[in-house]
């Protein structure tokens, strides 16, 4: 009597091999496909500001106030804090103030400022204070600020630097 079977004919084998590595690309792909960051989008009900975090910060839960949220990763090396109020005179009622002001104090804690921008009601600084990259952006009218403060670890930069895009441009007043 023959032995048959996936290990005895070879023929067989080799249809199963052969099916196996057709397969394999596709499964890679659905791994792949699934480990891409999902978005959730935070709407502050107080001010109406809106903006994206990535899935794997987590919702700290809203302030008592209501002025905004702190969301983190799992393993404490990205941090993402939101917020709104009245702005303050001479601390952020305008772009050059907020940039000034963020500067100043950045400075203060040993930070190097490596990127800033301003527009008529928006502020970007960037930089990194010891081994944590900072990124905050301010959206103002003059009489109410929303503000964001997001920072990572700087071994972190390739992860998170795509988050820091995907954020800054869905910070919305």
């Amino acid at each position: 009597m023959e032995a048959r079977g996936l290990f005895f004919d070879g023929q067989l084998m080799n249809q199963t091999i052969r099916k196996f590595f057709l397969l394999l690309p596709l499964c890679l792909l659905s791994v792949a496909v699934s480990a891409e960051t999902v978005y959730q989008t935070y709407v502050n009900k107080r001010y109406g500001y809106v903006i994206d975090y990535p899935d794997y910060l987590l919702p700290q839960g809203e302030a008592a106030n209501g002025d905004g949220q702190v969301f983190l990763s799992a393993n404490d090396d990205a941090e993402l804090r939101v917020y709104a109020r009245a702005c303050i005179e001479g601390w952020d009622t305008t772009a050059s103030t907020f940039l000034a002001r963020a500067e100043k104090e950045k400075n203060k804690v040993g930070g190097q400022v490596s990127y800033r921008a301003k527009g008529k009601s928006f502020a970007v600084i960037s930089g990194t204070v010891g081994n944590k990259i900072f990124y905050d952006k301010l959206l103002t009218d003059g009489n109410w600020c929303s503000i964001f403060h997001w920072t990572y670890a700087i071994a972190g930069k390739a992860r998170y630097d795509d988050a820091t895009k995907r954020i800054a441009a869905s910070f919305k007043p």
